[in-house]
């Protein structure tokens, strides 16, 4: 789609979303079966409260002076939304499963009910769109079946208005624009995820992003749409590391990366919320998982450019957290039921290392590292050193059982399970913390690594993952290992 239709899009969508009379719209519902005494209501950076009754009800006015994607979240719940100053929506939903039991009513339910519906055929397409980017399968192919899944949801858009009669018109337009970052989601990533599937990389044609000829992305009402603003941040850290020199695999969290993200803004984003949000979410996102070291030219930056004073104010307030956990400080302690009960706190390992390892029975990449972090534990044995595990799994039961069964021995190559089935044994001391402790260690990622000195001060809050050659670097390296 060319330049023209886009803005045609974004012009009906910003219609749309010129603030009515009324600024609020009202969300109310009931979740059954709740364990939670509240839920998270969403909305871009905003979160509201809901307090949830004893029966599980619950009913809030939102401030609201647009159109908004919005999620709703609970410990057992997730859930998509659309939602419009001056109507209404009603929630019915039951925490031991959601995906059977959500349910819409209220002025907004139809809008919702499709959202509903989408996210169910979406999942069939990502598996679609997955399997094209692996061999033999070529660019084109890629480009065939993006082309079918683009047209394909814009079909299930006009049936479901056809078959209901009740979509507002600004939220067919919204999901237009929708579809057409998602199409140019698809495409932007092939290269970059082609390569990683595949250990002959696929030459991809010169013209391939072609499709971005005539696309204004400098337009502060794309950022209201998620598919349409992580498209902008994915482009945008494309070309921040081709203007950074990185390779591809020394990127993750790499400042130098971050300096030119910052560049890249500057030299081609003119409209300050596009520095606002994602100068700050780059940020962010490398803080979070790996604190605020080498970022603090880009730091400085933001707080001397941004306009935006919620988003200066949570930057402050996340370097002043990570203040405490910079290498040379008191660990913070735990004290933590391991799998057997017994309780084990930080202090009993005085005189000794202690790596620790956050992870959890739902994260894929922190049972990739299971193997290797086994041999680790292995091979330094008769060092001073102690490993933990650290379960941050809400469910308890989920996590008992992993850990008392093993996990499935996987064909490294594949990532299947090898035949004959082989398990291996979690043996070395598991724990389990489902909220508190990690919140203090600022455990926002999974898996995170953290190695401890023996006199129970920080050593690295964020370590290497055991499965990298350099964390056995390190540990050697260490006094009185």
């Amino acid at each position: 789609m060319k330049h023209i239709t886009t803005i045609l899009l974004i012009t009906a969508l910003l219609a749309s979303c010129k603030p009515e009379a009324k600024v609020t719209c009202l969300i109310s519902g009931t979740v059954k079966n709740a364990t939670d005494k509240e839920i998270k209501l969403i909305i871009g950076t905003k979160v509201d409260t809901l307090k949830l009754n004893a029966d599980g009800t619950f009913s809030k006015e939102i401030s609201l002076t647009k159109s908004s994607e919005a999620t709703l979240q609970g410990t057992k719940l997730y859930a998509d939304l659309y939602l419009t100053p001056g109507k209404d929506l009603t929630v019915t939903v039951d925490a031991l499963d959601v995906n059977k039991d959500l349910a819409f009513s209220g002025t907004m339910a139809t809008e919702n009910d499709f959202l509903l519906k989408k996210g169910e055929s979406d999942q069939k397409t990502s598996e679609k769109i997955f399997a094209y980017y692996k061999a033999p399968h070529t660019p084109a192919d890629f480009k065939k079946v993006a082309d079918s899944v683009r047209l394909a949801d814009l079909d299930f858009l006009q049936n479901f208005k056809s078959e209901t009669g009740k979509l507002d018109a600004a939220f067919i337009e919204y999901r237009k624009t929708v579809t057409q970052f998602g199409y140019y989601g698809m495409l932007n990533n092939y290269p970059m995820m082609s390569g990683y599937y595949n250990t002959d990389k696929p030459a991809i044609p010169a013209d391939w992003y072609s499709f971005m000829d005539g696309v204004k992305l400098d337009d502060p009402s794309l950022l209201i749409i998620s598919e349409a603003k992580y498209f902008i941040m994915s482009y945008i850290s494309a070309q921040a590391l081709k203007l950074s020199g990185v390779p591809q695999e020394k990127s993750y969290n790499n400042p130098e990366v971050r300096k030119a993200t910052f560049k890249f803004l500057a030299d081609n984003f003119k409209s300050p919320e596009f520095f606002n949000m994602i100068a700050f979410e780059s940020l962010k996102g490398t803080i979070d998982s790996n604190g605020p070291g080498g970022l603090e030219e880009q730091i400085t930056e933001y707080m001397t450019r941004s306009t935006d004073a919620a988003n200066k104010k949570s930057l402050q307030d996340m370097v002043d957290g990570w203040a405490s956990m910079a290498p040379g400080k008191p660990a913070p302690v735990f004290n933590l039921p391991d799998i057997n009960g017994k309780m084990v706190a930080l202090t009993d390992f005085a005189g000794k290392y202690v790596f620790i390892d956050y992870w959890a029975t739902w994260c894929g990449p922190c049972k990739a590292e299971i193997p290797s972090y086994k041999k680790l534990i292995e091979d330094y044995k008769a060092k001073n050193i102690v490993f933990i595990s650290i379960s941050v799994d809400k469910d308890k039961a989920a996590w008992e059982k992993m850990v008392k069964e093993g996990i499935p021995e996987t064909n490294p190559e594949t990532g299947k399970p090898v035949v004959p089935a082989k398990m291996i044994a979690m043996s070395w001391m598991q724990l389990h913390d489902a909220v508190k402790y990690n919140k203090i260690w600022l455990v926002k990622f999974i898996p995170t690594f953290v190695l401890i000195d023996p006199k129970g001060n920080i050593v690295n809050s964020r370590a290497e993952r055991p499965s990298n050659p350099e964390l056995r670097t390190v540990l050697n390296a260490l006094p009185g290992i």
